[in-house]
């Protein structure tokens, strides 16, 4: 049964548009959920900063203490020290006042070291905040961007539906029952537009017979690919 071209194209042109809206649909979650594995990122780059500074300040409170016992034990030893009668007794505890000093020091140096670390560590905290803050901001643009734009789309999607199921209901025959059979899995792709001498899905080479039967304005199913073949619009009446 022979199909107006004009109903072909208004189908074709009207599946497109369905399929480019839901894309657009489907892309806007994936946008927001960008959007949030970036704030994600921030916060967790913002969290290990100040975890590190915790961490650093644990460590520097612990060689303090260290410090402090250390000191206490040299002094106790310097008290022994000047308290020794025996020769030996002296050297042994001079050369450990000696040894624990030369710890202290090394510790000490730790100590400034890591308090070094924490000051340069909360510096960066500064640039951390701002940047989650950026992308929470960027997060919450994005969020509402799409949630206008879904609105919009919604809409065109439904209106785009209607047109389209009001244009099915005037396909009867053999072609509603073929049309209605490939195009739920294959949707837009289920049609094509003929490319000079070839279907425009597939780019296979029609045969004569073929392109005879779209001359006389009758649409045809490319034997390749299966979808149905159709004829553009500045090809009516030229009687190619």
């Amino acid at each position: 049964m022979s199909v107006d071209m004009s109903v072909l194209r208004d189908l074709h042109r009207m599946h497109r548009q369905v399929a480019d809206i839901q894309s657009q649909l489907d892309r806007g979650p994936r946008q927001v959920k960008a959007m949030q594995t970036m704030v994600e990122a921030a916060k967790a780059a913002l969290e290990n900063n100040r975890t590190t500074i915790r961490q650093k300040k644990m460590d520097a409170d612990r060689k303090q203490l260290q410090l402090r016992e250390r000191e206490s034990k040299i002094k106790d030893l310097e008290i022994k020290l000047n308290q020794a009668k025996a020769n030996r007794e002296y050297q042994t505890l001079k050369e450990q006042i000696a040894a624990d000093q030369q710890a202290n020091n090394v510790l000490s140096d730790e100590i400034l070291e890591t308090l070094e670390e924490i000051d340069a560590l909360e510096q960066e905290t500064g640039g951390y905040v701002d940047r989650l803050a950026e992308a929470e901001g960027e997060h919450k643009r994005v969020s509402d961007s799409v949630a206008d734009r879904t609105a919009s789309l919604s809409a065109d999607l439904q209106r785009v539906k209607q047109e389209l199921e009001q244009t099915e209901t005037t396909l009867s025959g053999d072609f509603r029952t073929q049309y209605l059979r490939i195009i739920p899995s294959r949707g837009e792709d289920a049609m094509a537009e003929i490319d000079g001498q070839s279907c425009g899905g597939c780019y296979t080479i029609l045969a004569p017979q073929q392109m005879d039967r779209l001359r006389l304005g009758t649409h045809i199913v490319c034997s390749s690919c299966g979808r149905i073949i159709y004829t553009p619009e500045d090809r009516i009446g030229r009687g190619e």
